[in-house]
């Protein structure tokens, strides 16, 4: 009776083969995972008390990258990958956009908590998304956490930050 017993190298093939997705498969993946993400952002952005739905939301991102890190097999480091996101988001800020001001509107009595409740959970589902999107193409060009350069990106952040708006991205 002949046993089936691959060789090493096929064994080291098949292990490589299953690890990482193709590129094609690896990519549709990252996007719905980004896309899964999207709605449990625009969800923070009903937090009534302003300033926590920031922190929410930037924990709500860092679990996105965290498990777009492991699609990639990029190692994941929480407190340096904060200050890419918090770089990111005050992109947006500073802008003009206003996720984060949006937030602080909350304060306003009667109007804020009726503007924020239009307003956020929008801006911050586009906002993930968008973050989504800047990493895919990040690690695709096989980059990592620690040569993301959020200034050289910026742009495309808040260009894939205004699409999201428009088209509103829904879960996968």
């Amino acid at each position: 009776m002949a046993q089936n017993n691959p060789t090493p190298a096929a064994e080291l093939v098949n292990a490589a083969s299953t690890a990482v997705p193709a590129v094609a498969d690896r990519e549709q993946q990252a996007l719905a995972l980004v896309k899964s993400y999207v709605p449990w952002s625009a969800g923070v952005g009903l937090l009534p008390v302003p300033l926590l739905d920031m922190a929410a939301l930037v924990a709500v991102q860092l679990r996105m990258l965290s498990k777009l890190s492991d699609v990639y097999g990029v190692s994941f480091v929480e407190n340096s990958v904060k200050g890419v996101v918090s770089s990111l988001l005050g992109s947006v800020v500073s802008s003009g956009i206003g996720a984060g001001l949006g937030s602080l509107v909350r304060i306003v009595p009667v109007v804020g908590p009726l503007v924020g409740i239009a307003a956020l959970p929008g801006a911050y589902g586009a906002a993930t998304y968008a973050i989504g999107r800047v990493f895919i193409s990040h690690f695709e060009s096989g980059g990592t956490f620690l040569d993301f350069d959020p200034q050289k990106t910026r742009a495309y952040f808040l260009s894939e930050f205004e699409k999201a708006k428009v088209e509103q991205p829904q879960a996968a």
